[in-house]
Parts: C-alpha cells; structure tokens; sequence
C-alpha cells in the first residue's frame, strides 16, 4: 500500500493531515477567546507563564501578527518565552483579515508599531508575522516606510510565493495571498529595505504553506531561511525549537545594537534547529 496516499488529500500522510487539522480544530475552540480582551486575560491565566522573567528586561518592543484568521492567542507560547528572556514590551496585534484590504492592515499595522516604540521609548522595534502576518510585515517595511524602524523581520510560514488554499476565500486579503497575486508580485519588485534583518521560518510538514513559498530568496535582502522539521502550519508556532531560537535571535540582535552603535550588523545565524 502506498502510504503516501492514506490521507484525504493526494501525496499527504494520513497521520500528517490529521495532525493538520487537529491543530485546526484546536485554533477554531480557542478563537472566541482569543479575539476578544477578556478572553485573551483569560487564556493568558490558563496558557500563559506561571513565573516572572529571569533575565534583565530590554524595552524594544516585539510586535506579534498573526495570520488570516488567527488572533493573539495563537502568540501565548512566543509571547512567555520572549518574556522570559526580558522582552517587557511584546505587543500582539489584533486584525479582522475578512474586514478589511491587506494594505489597510498594513497601515493600521504601521501605526501600531509607532506607538508602540512612543510608549517604550524605544527607537527601534521587531517584527514577527505568521502566516499571513509575515507577508503583512513585508509590506509595512517594504512599502510603507518602516524599514528605517525594524531591527529584525521575522516571518513564520508565510506565504511568499502565495498559497492554493487562498483560492477557497473570496474576500481581498485572501485574494491577495493567490499565486501570482498582484500583492505579492509588488512585494518582490520593491527595493531593499535598508539594514533590516530579515528571517523566515518554515517546516517541511506544513500543508497549508508549502516550503518553497514560506523561503524568502529576493535579491537585495538579507534573509536567513531556517527549517523547523515535522510540525504543522499553527504547531509551528509552539515548537520548542522556534520557541528558543526566536528569542535568542532577537537577544543577539539587540546585543549587537549594544556593542556596534551606529554599525550594520547582520546574525548570521540563530540558534540551531537540528534536522
């Protein structure tokens, strides 16, 4: 018997698109939650850490951005472990993707980030986007200015060359996550984005987001390309190996802003994530 064909879909393991789709289903229970203010209180309680930060606190802030149909509570693993190697100012962004335009997301996106540097005082700020968020954080550095802002761009399965499940949505934003959408042609035609750090993450088992579209290769970026093996479109996001290197990615970074005032520095690596 061909393994390879025991799920519902071609080509896909049965044990792999089950797993999908439990993480699915998981994602669909805790929504209700996690798109209103109390709900996300209250999953912070339930999921959240149960201890202060160890290490010293840095201010620069971390904006999370989750993707098309997602809400904050998809960052409650990213968001303790940030916490606990001192980020004090992680921000998860909160968007209704079937309510608006990408570029009106990206704008409100973009104001988010400004006030969320006034409030830390800080003069720079990182970006992480899953999904569809990681194509929403190219196009606020890309296009609307915020390079000069980002220290590091992180993108967690995103959907770079765009993703044939977008053709199940009608309204613009999955539109815009098409093949060969005009969105995502734009994005590959815009100039470098200065000195931002560019870094995906993807994984061989995500059916949602295939690894040939989640890797960013465009010329005149500078963009680490890190695998995550055998977890899923969402469980990707609470894999303990992404769970460590995020972190230590962005330590190093803001090290590196410490040490080199005024240089460019790009980490050539994160911590690994073995095969």
């Amino acid at each position: 018997m061909n393994v390879n064909r025991v799920g519902p879909v071609a080509g896909v393991p049965g044990a792999l698109f089950a797993r999908e789709m439990g993480e699915v289903v998981r994602a669909g229970l805790l929504a209700p939650w996690g798109c209103t203010a109390p709900g996300n209180r209250a999953l912070r309680w339930l999921l959240g850490p149960k201890h202060e930060p160890a290490a010293e606190p840095c201010r620069t802030p971390v904006v999370l951005v989750h993707g098309y149909g997602g809400n904050p509570a998809h960052w409650l693993p990213l968001e303790g472990a940030l916490r606990q190697v001192g980020f004090v100012n992680v921000h998860p962004a909160a968007y209704h993707s079937a309510r608006n335009t990408l570029g009106g997301i990206a704008e409100a996106l973009r104001t988010s980030c400004h006030e969320a540097m006034e409030a830390a005082g800080s003069d720079h700020l990182h970006l992480v986007g899953h999904s569809l968020g990681g194509v929403l954080v190219r196009y606020v550095v890309q296009r609307l200015g915020l390079a000069a802002d980002v220290g590091t761009a992180v993108m967690v399965a995103a959907p770079h060359r765009g993703t044939p499940l977008a053709r199940l949505g009608w309204d613009p934003v999955a539109r815009a996550l098409r093949p060969g959408s005009k969105v995502l042609q734009t994005l590959d035609r815009s100039a470098p984005a200065g000195n931002v750090q560019w870094v995906t993450y993807y994984s061989d088992s995500d059916l949602v987001v295939r690894p040939g579209s989640a890797r960013l290769e465009q010329p005149g970026l500078h963009v680490l390309n890190v695998p995550v093996p055998g977890v899923g479109h969402l469980g990707i996001l609470r894999a303990p190996e992404f769970l460590r290197s995020v972190p230590g990615l962005l330590l190093a970074a803001e090290r590196a802003t410490e040490t080199c005032a005024g240089a460019t520095t790009f980490i050539t690596t994160p911590d690994p994530i073995a095969a």
